[in-house]
């Protein structure tokens, strides 16, 4: 069954493949002629080569015959020359002969064995009796030599003779050979043109009628095609079969068809490009179709209408190179500067590769705005939208953003002065009422203590109520840096213990801290930023909470292969309900407005909390219930990313000052002598005023580097003149020393004296406080302030505490103090007019002997990081006015006190 049905499949092939099979038999049949006629033609050339070898052979053998002849020949010359001769050359000349014919007779052994066998015995035998011959010559003997010779001849006319006969034949037979050599390669000659001829004629025979069989059907499907080509409807189509060209006549049937189906289908196209033409026609955009030669296909009037100015060459056909050269050669276009031809490469390149980007031109005095895609076939999608009308409310908006970034940055700068113009105040009424109160309690006046502390608490208030907002405004704009430093925990969580445990006793709450930390465990982040947010949400419950127990949680756990810090404040207070809880984290938003009532508040420090932790890298949650107390909780990272940080360069020259002009101030003219005298001696310049008018004025004209003041003077004071130069900021620098019978040194130093000399003045003790101004003396501290409330406040805080005060008002007074004497240490303002602290904190560094002096920056100012980072490697400590009061600066002074000695 198999094999017929592999018959079957091979009889399929061939009626389905009659071209392939006909022109295969016709080259096959023409094959098997060639390969007949060759292999007859290379045997009849075997076989003449094998006659034409075997005619070299006889003719080879036929030379070494005449070889061995010529050489029997010289033999016998040579023999014979030595019986005439008797020369022994003629003798070698034979040797030589005889040994070529042995090598000669060797050869014609391989073919007439008898014949050389018989000429070698006969040469040898001519040989040897002519060579006896020689020999009887030689001896004289005549007879036997002519005796000898005739044998000779005998033997030498034998091996002639079949030498002869030998060559004789061989010639023969060479000459036979050659002959039947020739008659057959005529023979071999004529078969092959007879079979050339018959092949020919056979080849073109079947060639033709296989030809015929294939051209006369393709020339009948040739006719059917170009009539198809035409269009015409009613071609003849050959016979369909299931050979080729059968199948190729039912593929003309099929494209017949499909020229009728083809032409239903073009009318419909033309039916929907006629629709989609009045599509486009209706889109209130330009639209326009360019092929992937950039040519224009398709538009609609509105496009014609945008690009009025080029309407005389809109078109099918039209290159958009042209459509961009006419627009600049008719100026409608505008190159913002661009050079024409870089000009026209750009759009070019964004026409053929658009990236979906709107652009927006300027074209016939409208703005456009275009967008463009590519089709699949590499064309070009173009929709011009007119959007002139949303370019001027666009230029409106950016107007009215013009104006509100003017506006938020007048209000950072706004706030960014205010921060110092309110801490500034605030921090003088703190000062002032921490001194007051002090000095009210070691008075008895517990009414006037209470007082003091509202005044100072409220001060606090306000002072963190400004804060918070300076601190929100700079959030919301982003300006809020972080200042990340590693410490130990747990002195930083027992400091937040001590400082809010005042006020959350006030309600009679009790604070816990639990913390599960090791004493060794640190954390790398915002040391402010921790502290606050500790504040506030213990402030908040201590708020909130009355007669219960709040409690500070900390813990240390693990996620993701990341350390951190969880800090949880729990109390037992009014809690919140779930809607409550939706507003927490607004600025500005309590729960509602019964809880601003009861328990005021701004509502920031929960906002300000959410955005420190997530500043610190963290987040921040609250679980609460109503009547059952809150929870607040925030975890932060155990490291936080190392920030760079950049210096600012403040530099500023310290002008050249010399110390030597004292100005007496005294109403008694024998005592303005006698210390002008003693002042003198010691080499100063002196000046004298009689009373504090005349001192104020030739202070401010002569600008002493001492000043000598009386007390008690009629009409003004010393003390009334004493406030009027500290408050001056050009002479509040200048170094007073009191001399009075008033034995009140604490209030002269309290007012801004340097030293105070009580009357009759010890001119040792004189002399002695002029050197010290001079060359400086212990507890020598510099005032660097602007602010004169500051300066005072600072000054009495400072010497109360036993330290001696000079003070300047501003950079360049701080540099000539500098100059003229050192102090031990500087307390340092940032924000000043003329040269700032900066300015004088980069002279103090740069200059030789005061690299190393101990300075502490005091400001209000709220610091970049860049300033902060700056003032920490320039300074030794920065403390905030007003936040804690004068605690922070008595502290840093005793630390570099300490530190200094």
């Amino acid at each position: 069954m198999k094999q017929e049905s592999g018959v079957s499949n091979n009889w399929r092939w061939v009626s389905e493949n009659t071209i392939p099979v006909r022109i295969g038999s016709l080259s096959a049949l023409l094959l098997a002629a060639l390969v007949v006629s060759t292999i007859v033609m290379v045997y009849d050339l075997a076989r003449n080569q094998a006659r034409i070898q075997d005619a070299n052979t006889e003719f080879h053998r036929l030379e070494v015959a005449g070889q061995a002849d010529r050489q029997f020949g010289e033999m016998r010359y040579w023999l014979t020359d030595l019986s005439v001769s008797l020369l022994t050359l003629s003798e070698r000349r034979a040797n030589e002969a005889s040994t070529k014919l042995n090598s000669s007779l060797e050869q014609l052994s391989d073919f007439a064995p008898a014949s050389a066998a018989s000429v070698q015995e006969q040469a040898n035998s001519y040989y040897e009796t002519s060579m006896q011959a020689a020999d009887a010559y030689t001896d004289g003997n005549r007879v036997l030599g002519n005796t000898l010779l005739a044998q000779a001849r005998v033997a030498s006319d034998a091996v002639d003779k079949t030498l002869t006969q030998l060559v004789d034949d061989l010639s023969e037979s060479a000459d036979q050979t050659r002959n039947e050599a020739t008659v057959a390669a005529k023979a071999a000659m004529n078969r092959a043109i007879i079979a050339c001829v018959v092949i020919v004629i056979l080849g073109a025979l079947l060639t033709w009628r296989a030809l015929r069989s294939i051209v006369v059907p393709l020339h009948a499907i040739n006719i059917a095609i170009s009539g198809l080509i035409r269009g015409e409807r009613d071609v003849t189509l050959p016979p369909e079969g299931p050979d080729e060209l059968g199948r190729m006549s039912q593929a003309l049937r099929a494209l017949r068809d499909s020229q009728d189906k083809r032409r239903e289908l073009e009318e419909e196209a033309r039916a929907q490009r006629n629709t989609i033409l009045t599509a486009i026609e209706t889109i209130p955009d330009g639209f326009a179709l360019f092929d992937n030669e950039d040519q224009l296909i398709l538009f609609n009037d509105r496009f014609r209408s945008i690009f009025a100015h080029v309407d005389d060459i809109l078109g099918p056909g039209t290159r958009f190179e042209d459509i961009l050269r006419l627009q600049l050669e008719r100026k409608s276009v505008d190159t913002d500067g661009v050079p024409d031809e870089e000009w026209i490469s750009g759009r070019l390149e964004r026409h053929r590769r658009p990236d979906g980007d709107r652009q927006e031109v300027l074209l016939g005095g409208a703005w456009i705005q275009v967008s463009k895609r590519q089709t699949p076939d590499g064309g070009t999608v173009a929709v011009y939208s007119d959007i002139s009308d949303l370019k001027s409310k666009q230029e409106q908006l950016e107007e009215a953003n013009a104006h509100a970034v003017a506006a938020s940055s007048a209000k950072s700068q706004f706030l960014a002065s205010m921060s110092h113009e309110l801490r500034t105040p605030l921090n003088a009424i703190i000062g002032y009422s921490e001194m007051l109160s002090e000095d009210a309690q070691d008075m008895g006046f517990e009414t006037a203590t209470d007082d003091l502390e509202k005044i100072m608490a409220s001060g606090r208030h306000l002072l963190s109520l400004i804060n918070d907002v300076l601190d929100l405004s700079k959030i919301e704009a982003g300006k809020m840096e972080m200042y990340p430093e590693r410490f130990a925990l747990r002195p930083l969580l027992d400091e937040v213990a001590s400082t809010v445990v005042p006020l959350v006793s006030k309600n009679r709450n009790e604070l816990v801290l639990s913390c599960d930390l090791a004493d060794t465990d640190e954390i790398e982040t915002d040391k402010t930023k921790l502290r606050q947010n500790l504040f506030n949400l213990l402030s908040n419950a201590a708020k909130f909470t009355e007669g219960g127990k709040i409690e500070l949680l900390v813990s240390k756990l693990r996620k993701n292969d990341t350390d951190f810090f969880r800090f949880a404040v729990r109390d037992e207070g009014i809690g919140m309900t779930p809607q409550q809880r939706d507003k927490l984290f607004q600025a500005f938003v309590q729960a509602d407005q019964s809880t601003t009532r009861n328990f005021g508040g701004t509502g920031l420090g929960l906002a300000i909390a959410q955005e420190f932790t997530r500043m610190m890298g963290g987040h921040i949650t609250v679980d609460s219930k109503e009547n059952a107390g809150s929870t607040f909780s925030f975890e932060i990272p155990a490291r936080y990313a190392a920030v760079s940080t950049l210096v600012d360069d403040h530099s500023q020259a310290s002008p050249d000052t010399a110390l030597g002009r004292v100005l007496i101030v005294d109403d008694e003219e024998d005592a303005r002598n006698a210390v002008a005298q003693i002042v003198r001696e010691e080499g100063y310049d002196v000046l004298m005023a009689s009373n504090a008018e005349a001192g104020m004025e030739m202070a401010r004209a002569q600008k002493p580097d001492v000043i000598l003041l009386d007390v008690i003077m009629p009409e003004r004071d010393g003390w009334s003149m004493l406030k009027e130069l500290k408050a001056d900021s050009k002479l509040c620098e200048t170094p007073v020393v009191l001399a009075t019978i008033v034995a009140d040194r604490d209030m002269g130093l309290a007012f801004g004296a340097i030293e105070h000399l009580i009357k009759p003045i010890d001119p040792a003790r004189l002399i002695a406080t002029l050197d010290s101004i001079a060359s400086g003396r212990d507890k020598d501290v510099l005032i660097v302030d602007d602010d004169m409330s500051t300066r005072n406040l600072f000054r009495r805080i400072l010497t109360r505490n036993g330290w001696t005060v000079r003070e300047a008002a501003d950079g360049h007074g701080a540099l000539s103090q500098l100059k003229s004497k050192r102090p031990t240490l500087m307390v340092l303002d940032i924000m000043m007019p003329n040269v700032d602290g900066f300015d004088v904190l980069k002279t103090v560094r740069t200059t030789d002997g005061l690299a190393d002096l101990p300075v502490i920056v005091a400001t209000s100012k709220d610091l970049t990081r860049d300033e902060l980072d700056w003032l920490k490697a320039h300074s030794d400590e920065v403390i905030r006015k007003g936040d804690t009061g004068r605690g922070d600066l008595i502290a840093a002074l005793k630390r570099q006190l300490q530190d200094y000695s």
